[in-house]
């Protein structure tokens, strides 16, 4: 705008991010001599330098392989009409998401239809919290698949649906009201509010098989780092006990940092599940992930002992702060390939220091955040307004913010190149 005049203390600020004009020399009023103004003239338009995929293809290491197989077994059990379900558990950042997610595709390419969830310690206070995702997206598949040229785009167009075809009846969709509110009247969900809880939950069940049924083979997987609410344990305990006669091909995967705390109103879930934990990588298997992550096929090239040591310390043996070490690492250009030794190995930076390790700094968030370095403005504007609204939201209730900020586009760019945040169907979390 040619017609706005800045000062030098705002254009030295904001001069990486807008062209100026210097003007001729001016004078106003209240101000002795003349002096030169600035005029913005347009945005800088920033290059965002593209880094590599945060996450490599998926390897089994030794201590995932059991893991692994176990979760395979739950899958094939599924398949033959056993219900199964299988409890993971494991610290932070040890690979949980990633293990099921690679169980999860395989079980796609056999016809499994995948249900998902998240919940956070927060959540553990809300009746059937871990539920709503999985209900509104089991009524979604349901609906979408019989309906012809409608689009279901909700959960509500696909209560709709349900209740127009006969699947559901006025009933059932007070039920499934009491798992995802937005689907039922508040005034009829009232009425279950003096019910036993066990005739309750058992009227629940009955509406959810309805359409459970008709997506198998299915994976319901219930993510989190909070509690299950007793509601839900109740529900997860009396629907595993009819799939058998009801919805055979299904199984239930239930991922904690710690082993769940279940009700005794659903210790039956424990008698037939299978226990999966995750633990950090040993040395020896940080070696062999950096072999991976550097592209070193070659028996005959080795790891440096300090460039194995400095990473499997920083990264306490979890195998996406490895990544992100190499990674950083790499774009400083502090690991090379010595000819003379045969080994990859950190390089000296700093001819003064005797420790080459000292480079790469201990505490890990300096790396972790360093991406954001390359966030153009754009970007970080959405990355403040996510923050604002919270641990994780629903894409479908900022719509609004598309029209003038291009708010969705910009948290789906986040999460694509800089793994920002995890997302299952409209819904984000932070990382």
């Amino acid at each position: 705008n040619r017609s706005t005049l800045v000062s030098k203390r705002i254009f030295t600020r904001s001069k990486s991010f807008i062209h100026f004009q210097k003007s001729e020399q001016i004078q106003v009023k209240g101000k002795d001599g003349f002096f030169h103004a600035y005029i913005p003239l347009t945005r800088i338009e920033r290059q965002i330098v593209e880094i590599t995929e945060p996450q490599q293809p998926f390897i089994i290491m030794p201590s995932r392989q059991n893991a692994m197989d176990s979760l395979m077994l739950v899958k094939e059990r599924a398949l033959g009409g056993i219900p199964t379900i299988a409890f993971v558990s494991g610290g932070p950042f040890l690979g949980k998401s990633r293990l099921i997610n690679e169980v999860a595709e395989k079980a796609a390419s056999d016809g499994f239809r995948i249900l998902k969830s998240f919940r956070t310690s927060l959540d553990s206070f809300t009746s059937f919290f871990p539920l709503r995702q999985i209900v509104s997206g089991a009524m979604i598949f349901c609906a979408s698949e019989g309906a012809v040229g409608d689009e279901i785009g909700n959960e509500i167009s696909a209560a709709n649906y349900l209740v127009d075809q006969n699947i559901f009846n006025k009933t059932d969709r007070v039920n499934i009201g009491s798992i995802v509110p937005t689907v039922a009247d508040a005034q009829l969900l009232s009425l279950l509010s003096g019910l036993n809880p066990k005739a309750r939950t058992r009227s629940i069940v009955d509406s959810l098989m309805k359409i459970l049924k008709l997506l198998q083979p299915l994976i319901i997987v219930l993510e989190g780092d909070g509690d299950i609410d007793p509601s839900s344990w109740s529900l997860l305990a009396e629907l595993m006990q009819r799939a058998r006669a009801e919805c055979p091909q299904i199984m239930l995967i239930v991922s904690s940092r710690d082993s769940p705390t279940i009700t005794s109103a659903a210790s039956n879930l424990r008698r037939n599940a299978i226990q999966v934990k995750l633990t950090p990588f040993e040395k020896y298997e940080t070696e062999q992930y950096l072999r991976v992550l550097l592209g070193v096929k070659n028996n005959s090239i080795t790891i440096d002992q300090r460039l194995l040591d400095v990473v499997h310390d920083r990264a306490n043996g979890c195998p996406l702060f490895i990544e992100c070490v190499v990674r950083w690492a790499l774009e400083k250009n502090m690991i090379e390939f010595v000819e003379g030794s045969k080994k990859m190995s950190l390089k000296m930076l700093d001819e003064r220091s005797d420790d080459v390790t000292a480079a790469i700094p201990r505490e890990l968030s300096n790396i972790l955040l360093a991406p954001f370095n390359k966030l153009s403005p754009p970007l970080w504007d959405a990355l403040k307004i996510a923050s604002c609204i919270g641990y994780s939201f629903d894409a479908d209730l900022y719509n609004t913010l598309n029209q003038v900020l291009d708010f969705m586009p910009k948290i789906r760019e986040l999460s694509a190149k800089y793994d920002c945040f995890e997302q299952t169907g409209s819904h984000f979390r932070w990382k």
